[in-house]
């Protein structure tokens, strides 16, 4: 199927493609039906017109391509590991020293008018 190879021939197209729409993220999990819609929108996008069914079967066939380069890792039968160390999420800036509490405002007593 020539889909299918396309998809394989641009794996690092097909995946930048993927993380522009999806959730993709180094050590993240993905779902089979957004690689699904992922890749039926990127061969549309190519001017390929595929159907619904045509592109479940390239989206297993590159799925099968991707575990065996150990990008992807099974969790079930619709749902992987991604192992893509470019798409690792920047590190989070530490936080900053903690400022201190403010002082509580104690209300002055009041005053008695008395004279001893």
């Amino acid at each position: 199927m020539k889909e299918t190879d396309i998809v394989r021939e641009n794996t690092k197209e097909v995946l930048f493609f993927l993380k522009e729409r999806y959730p993709f993220f180094h050590l993240s999990n993905v779902f089979f039906r957004d690689m699904h819609y992922g890749i039926r929108e990127y061969l549309e996008k190519r001017g390929i017109k595929v159907g619904y069914a045509a592109a479940e079967d390239v989206t297993r066939e590159f799925i099968k391509e991707l575990e065996g380069q150990k990008i992807l890792a099974p969790i079930d039968h619709q749902t992987w590991t991604l192992y893509y160390p470019e798409f690792r999420t920047p590190p989070a800036k530490p936080a900053g020293p903690a400022k201190p509490a403010a002082r509580p405002v104690v209300p002055p007593k009041p005053q008695s008018d008395e004279k001893a």
